[in-house]
């Protein structure tokens, strides 16, 4: 049970946050549980409400959130894995990245959690990219990158597949179009799986199949163009999500 101080304290924050999202990030971060709490279910919940969005969109992310906070790392990533796909219902640009950026944030916690901390630093990788592409404008040719990313994968340059890839997720967050966006997206996702598995990193691939089996039930996205032992880990995947 949170000390009995600091209620107080805590609906004194929550009238500082709700005028002034943004600047009580600090606060946030380096503050106690009970800041969380608010923050994640009280704070951006009215963001949202102020931006003309659902809360409902983010439903998923706070029980992922507070899976993480119970430590029921396998349950946190269901639920965050389906609010990757959620947050692109967010037509607002800068919200969109913001929260998506906290949902990578959770799954780094997640995987941590599990102690997968080459997978968690991967998430936290992305919460960099996602916030600094929050600082600049919108790509010119956001889908260019992913374009990029394919040929250098058909050649065999998978490092250099890897890098514009991951790039491709953020730059893709710029096309305006929701159901293009998230096509592209997958598709991407589709990419990096592939590209993780001829770098012989399994438990990359299954954590990008996983999430986008969260968005198809059927994986039928990457199926097409899926090597024969990307196939059998899909199958492993749709047969025992965790």
């Amino acid at each position: 049970m949170p000390d009995s101080r600091r209620g107080p304290w805590a609906l004194a924050l929550v009238a500082m946050c709700v005028p002034l999202f943004a600047g009580c990030a600090s606060i946030h971060d380096a503050s106690t549980g009970v800041a969380r709490t608010w923050w994640t279910h009280v704070v951006r919940p009215v963001r949202y409400r102020v931006g003309g969005v659902d809360p409902e969109i983010r439903a998923n992310l706070s029980r992922g959130q507070l899976e993480v906070e119970a430590m029921n790392y396998r349950d946190a990533l269901v639920a965050l894995n389906r609010a990757v796909w959620d947050v692109e219902r967010i037509q607002g640009r800068s919200l969109r990245l913001t929260e998506l950026a906290e949902v990578h944030e959770e799954l780094g916690y997640a995987y941590a959690g599990l102690g997968k901390a080459d997978i968690a630093q991967e998430h936290r990788r992305m919460v960099v990219a996602l916030t600094d592409a929050g600082t600049r404008g919108p790509a010119s040719e956001p889908s260019l990158t992913l374009a990029q990313g394919k040929e250098a994968y058909a050649a065999a340059r998978f490092r250099d597949a890897l890098n514009m890839l991951r790039a491709a997720l953020v730059d893709l967050e710029d096309v305006s179009d929701r159901e293009t966006r998230v096509h592209q997206l997958a598709e991407a996702s589709c990419y990096l799986a592939f590209t993780h598995f001829a770098s012989e990193d399994r438990e990359r691939v299954g954590d990008e199949l996983r999430r986008l089996a969260a968005l198809d039930g059927t994986l039928s996205t990457c199926r097409p163009e899926a090597p024969p032992g990307v196939r059998a880990l899909m199958a492993d995947v749709l047969g025992k999500r965790p």
